[in-house]
């Protein structure tokens, strides 16, 4: 078996927390595995190192090529980036006799599109449905620029040789909408070794019994558009009708002023809450002191394909999850293992017994363990990065045939 020349190109910059969570651990993992591991980002931070991220990425056996952004006109800046890295690409492919282009997310995945030939594959790491999400998000604010990304949205589909979905449910709507490209399913994996419970092995049994006065709960990560900050801050009020010296701590980068309005709008005093921006390195620790984490997104048409990050995370660290329905795979996940409850945004009249359900969850003393071992199952980086190598064998012929089979 030959070893498969990769050229990653994720359309944001190599700071980015999801671009190292969700690119550069993978590459580090699977780096071992290829003949040429190459990196192409879109850098609109002006903090990066570049010489210093350069040497610590090739240290780990990956070639970084940076592409910076123009800033002036973003309209305008979108092209000239995307022809810049274009050009940088076909040398990388002439070079490094590139076997698989690896695109994450939209803009990356029109020039996987443009580099597809006999001998180079197209792997479209879709991460979502991007041009109803930007819809969703007000970024595309007219029908005909909709329709016009959509298309092209629909040619990547049509045309990639392989697509990755993060969840089963945006599997489906492919398949249900004509696309018949092989797809695998990878969610969005976490770190292991990094997001763990701290004291797991002393606190296994720990719950929050009845009669118990106090709840640690923990909402990681923006409240800006697609999120339910009033919905989620009204259902922790609820929570302080069982749990009275229930306590919120919310991580995120959002506005603090917007996150506070929220909650005083909902409800909820500010003064149970602690608002920060954490590093996140450190977020796995302020995960563990928690017992329970919130995930309230808005269920929309795209949202079927979205798996959100903080999932793998809060289970991870052992803690069951609140969470909305009709995003991606998550009330699936949450239900069939019993790792969390399932709320309906739409209807508050359903929470008080949801609030109850949680209760008698939390009750559980095997539920920590039972967290911990649904994202080692599910959600582990490692699994994720064995499952783009087959990937990457079975798009370029490197798998035995009865593995292909299985696969």
């Amino acid at each position: 078996m030959t070893a498969p020349s990769v050229l990653y190109i994720a359309s944001a910059s190599v700071s980015d927390p999801l671009i190292v969570s969700q690119v550069v651990r993978y590459l580090e993992q699977m780096q071992n595995s290829l003949c040429s591991c190459q990196l192409i980002t879109f850098e609109r931070d002006d903090a990066v190192d570049f010489v210093k991220t350069s040497e610590e990425l090739l240290a780990a056996g990956i070639h970084w090529h940076p592409i910076k952004a123009w800033k002036r006109v973003r309209s305008v800046g979108f092209w000239f980036d995307r022809s810049r890295a274009l050009a940088c690409a076909r040398r990388i492919v002439a070079r490094e006799a590139v076997d698989i282009v690896h695109c994450r997310s939209f803009l990356a995945g029109t020039l996987g599109r443009k580099l597809r030939s006999d001998n180079v594959r197209f792997l479209y790491d879709m991460r979502g449905l991007w041009s109803l999400e930007k819809r969703d998000k007000g970024t595309i604010r007219n029908s005909w620029m909709f329709n016009v990304a959509h298309g092209l949205e629909q040619k990547l589909f049509r045309d990639a040789d392989h697509i990755v979905s993060l969840t089963h449910a945006g599997k489906r709507y492919l398949v249900e909408a004509g696309v018949r490209v092989p797809i695998d399913v990878i969610p969005t994996c976490v770190d292991l070794e990094r997001f763990k419970r701290q004291r797991m092995s002393e606190d296994a049994s720990g719950t929050v019994g009845s009669g118990t006065k106090s709840l640690n709960v923990v909402s990681a990560g923006t409240l800006g558009v697609g999120y339910l900050a009033g919905e989620m801050f009204r259902f922790a009020a609820m929570l302080k009708s069982t749990w009275p010296d229930t306590s919120f701590r919310i991580l995120t980068g959002s506005n603090r002023e917007q996150v506070v309005s929220a909650a005083e709008n909902a409800g909820l005093s500010p003064t149970c809450l602690s608002i920060s921006r954490v590093q996140p390195e450190a977020v796995s620790s302020e995960l563990s002191v928690a017992d329970v984490g919130l995930c309230f997104v808005k269920p929309t048409e795209a949202k079927v394909a979205s798996c959100p990050t903080k999932l793998g995370e809060y289970l991870a660290c052992g803690l069951p999850v609140v969470a909305t329905d009709g995003v991606g795979d998550v009330s699936d996940i949450l239900q069939s293992n019993r790792v969390g409850v399932v709320v309906r945004h739409d209807d508050e009249s359903s929470w008080q017994a949801a609030v109850e359900e949680l209760e008698e969850l939390l009750r559980d003393p095997g539920l920590r363990t039972r967290c911990r071992r649904v994202a080692e199952q599910s959600f582990g980086l490692s699994g994720g990065a064995d499952n783009y190598l087959r990937i990457y064998d079975e798009m370029t012929g490197n798998l035995p045939a009865e593995t292909r089979a299985a696969a």
